[in-house]
Parts: structure tokens; sequence; C-alpha cells
């Protein structure tokens, strides 16, 4: 089999391997920016969708890619979408390496982490950035341009020239090329900001979280290898960093894993069908640990619930955790807006008050009466809450939509398999709650 040929059945194999559903939260706040900035011919100074962001301006370094994925999923849908991550990651994987045994490992290795999103699409700006450094200067400083309104990481772009070239003005060019954007310097600015605010504990996000050895075995195993294979060469030191990086946060493991194929310098396999197999049995286990299908991974998102709330036609603004955030404001923006969202960076205020509010019930109170919420779509929390009735002093346990909902306050409108809806008595006639109230249901009931 030629090397053409063997490139081709491997780009086969991790596009079927690459068919997952779409399952990022972030999703739909993306698609619903794009259909704002088509809709107005303009970038938003500020957050127009959620009430409880900060009233700063917002830098969104990642408008291109909105304005992209808006239309694209107008025309192929959701299923579409799907398909087209999968053609761009096998070929990614594929194509861009120098041997298929590399490629399939480091696909098996950021399988998991790939979805519809910049962060992931960035890792395609890596693998080609590195290819072509050395190549034309002028190509890569377009392509440092495309990417720094893509994906922040396109400060790596930077890097990846010096170590590749170690040209001073070469390296110059790719970062004048990183000013090429509607924020300017605050483009450049903004994403150490958010990484400074990320690391400061401020909020808690598993992808800002570092990758344990036991979870991400493949990273630890090939930034071994690659260590040893890059030892004495310049590319170690580009390498390094990205290793650095996905050890630190799991959201970068993708660009490490993008680069590894391409940094990596031809290997002449000692033992090669022992290589073979672990390439194979990689790939076979990111299969296994993925769940495959085409379209969204539906119980991520609370679609029934919100469809029911849509019916219903009650308006007002909508108290949400912020992985569900993104798809309210899908759905709702502009009649109806939600309380916040995954741009962790617009709500510094808010995060401080939420913090306080889940532990405080005056302040957990105060929160709500000050965004004025009357709606809510809450998650699921499945342990019981101990709380001590202000009265009589007694302890007593609770299922948490009781505490944070109780029944006398807010009406159970639906759930489903995702979270549950609730509409604030006081806010709305009696008998447009009696029509969509489920009385004596308590969906998130521990027995």
């Amino acid at each position: 089999m030629t090397g053409a040929q063997r490139s081709i059945l491997l780009f086969v194999v991790l596009a079927l391997a690459a068919l997952v559903p779409l399952r990022n939260y972030d999703l739909f706040w993306h698609l619903a920016t794009g259909r704002w900035i088509v809709e107005h011919h303009a970038l938003p100074a500020d957050d127009p969708f959620a009430v409880a962001s900060d009233r700063g301006a917002w830098i969104n370094d990642e408008w291109l890619f909105d304005v992209i994925a808006y239309p694209l999923e107008k025309a192929i849908g959701f299923g579409g979408l799907t398909i087209l991550r999968a053609l761009f990651f096998a070929a990614l994987f594929a194509f861009a390496t120098k041997d298929w045994i590399v490629g399939a490992i480091a696909f098996a290795g950021a399988n998991s982490l790939l979805d519809f999103r910049p962060a992931s699409f960035a890792a395609g700006f890596v693998a080609v950035g590195i290819g072509i450094a050395r190549r034309s200067w002028i190509a890569f400083a377009v392509l440092t341009a495309i990417w720094i309104n893509v994906h922040p990481s396109a400060l790596l772009a930077p890097l990846i020239m010096l170590v590749m070239t170690r040209s001073i003005p070469r390296t110059l060019a790719s970062c004048a090329a990183l000013f090429v954007n509607p924020y300017g310097w605050r483009a450049i600015a903004a994403p150490i900001s958010v990484n400074a605010l990320a690391t400061s504990g401020a909020f808690v996000n598993a992808e800002w979280q570092r990758s344990s050895p036991l979870v991400f075995p493949i990273l630890y195993i090939t930034i071994i290898a690659g260590v040893v294979l890059l030892w004495k060469r310049s590319e170690i030191v580009l390498f390094a960093i990205l290793a650095l990086l996905a050890v630190l946060h799991v959201r970068h493991q993708p660009l490490y894993f993008a680069a590894l194929p391409v940094l990596l310098p031809p290997i002449e396999w000692t033992w090669k069908w022992p290589a073979r197999v672990a390439a194979i049995a990689a790939v076979l286990f990111a299969i296994v640990i993925s769940p495959h299908g085409i379209g969204l991974l539906r119980h991520r998102w609370p679609i029934e619930v919100v469809a029911r709330l849509r019916a219903t036609g009650l308006r007002g603004n909508v108290y949400n955790p912020d992985q569900f955030g993104g798809f309210l404001i899908w759905s709702f923006y502009p009649e109806q807006r939600a309380l916040t969202d995954g741009r962790n960076e617009l709500y510094r205020t808010y995060d401080a008050e939420y913090t306080k509010a889940r532990v405080d019930g005056r302040a957990w109170h105060a929160l709500l009466h000050k965004y004025a919420i009357d709606l809510a779509v809450d998650e699921y929390r499945r342990e019981r809450m101990t709380v001590i009735d202000a009265v009589t002093k007694q302890r007593k346990e609770m299922s948490a939509s009781l505490v944070y909902w109780p029944r006398s306050q807010w009406a159970l409108i639906g759930y489903d398999d995702a979270g549950m809806v609730f509409a604030r008595r006081a806010a709305f006639p009696v008998e447009v709650l009696q029509r969509w109230e489920l009385r004596g249901v308590v969906p998130d009931a521990v027995n």
C-alpha cells in the first residue's frame, strides 16, 4: 500500500470515528452571536444577550467563527455540522502528518475534546502554521490574521515562526498580523486577562483544570516519546510549550495533539507491527469512549423544557446555570433574556454574587430580585440539601429544587432529562399557571 493510499484509508477510518454528536455548551451562544452580527451588520460593543453580564466592552475574538458558523447551521443544520467537523479533523490527522501511526495516536488523544467550536478548529491553525512557517512568511502572516479573528490561540503564531525559522523579521511580521482585527491591541490583551481570571479560582470550569494522567494517558505517553524524539532539535521548544499548556489546561490539548504529528521527525519504527497495533488500539479506544451519531447530544440541553416554556407564552428574565445560557439565548433572544452563559469573563460581578447566594438564602433571594427573575430553567442536583427552619431551628433534608424554588412561590411548569422550568407565581396570572403547572411532582427527588 502506498503512502497516499494509507493516508486515504486513515482519513476514512478517522472520519467515521469522529462522527460524534455536538456536545459543547458554547455552540449556541456562538450561533446567536453570528446571527446578531449578520442582522446588525456590526460587532456588538458590549454583551446584548444576558441579564447578569458586566456592562463593559465585549472583546469577542472569535467573531469570525461566529459569522461563519451561523449561516452554515442555517444551510446544513446540526447534522451537517457534525459531518463537517468529522471530515475536518479526519483530514487534519490523516494528511497533516509525517507518519500515519503518529497521526492515528494523536487523533485518539484529541478526539474526545474536539467539537464544532473555535478552540477545536484552532488546532488546524497550529498544524498548518507549523507546516508553512518555513515555506512562506506571507502565507503565514495571512494565516495569522485569520487565526486571531477565530481564536486567541493565535498568540502562538509568532512563537511558531520564531522556533521554526529563527528569523526575527518574519517573527515580527507575524506579530504585526495579530493586529489585523477589529479590536486592535485589546484582542491580544483580552485572552491574557481571561487566562488570569480562569486560573484565579473565581469560577470552576472543567476545561481550565489540569489534565490528569489517569484520565488522559495518551497525553503523557506522547509527551515522553516527543521529548525523546525531539531532544537536541529546535522544535523541542515549541513542543515543550504546547505540552505544558496541554498539561495545565484540558482545553489546550487539541493544540498539542494537532502539532504532534507535524513536529515529530520521521520515525524509523524498529517494531512496526507493535506500533501499528498500538495506533489501531488507540483509535478503537477513541471510538469506544465516545458516543456516536449525527446532530446534537440532546440530553446536554433542556430542549423539551425550552419548547414547553415557549408554548406557554410566559415572558420574563430567565434564571439558568451557565451551561444552559447559550441554548436559552439562541432560543429566546431578543424576546426574553437569559441570566448568564459560558462566557465567564463577562460575569465577574455575578460570579461573586452567585457563589455567595448558593449557600445563603437571603443572598439567593436578593440575587433573583436584583436581576428581576420571573422564570427559571435549572439543572438537576441529585443530592438532598440540609436546611434549617427559621422558626423552629430544626434541620431537615429537602430536594434542591424545593429549596431554591419553593412551590409556594414557584410553579413547576415542565421538566426533561436535562432540567426543570419554574415560573414565579407572583409574576403571572393564576389561571395561566393553573393551565401549565405540574402539581405534586418533584423531578429531582432522591429516594
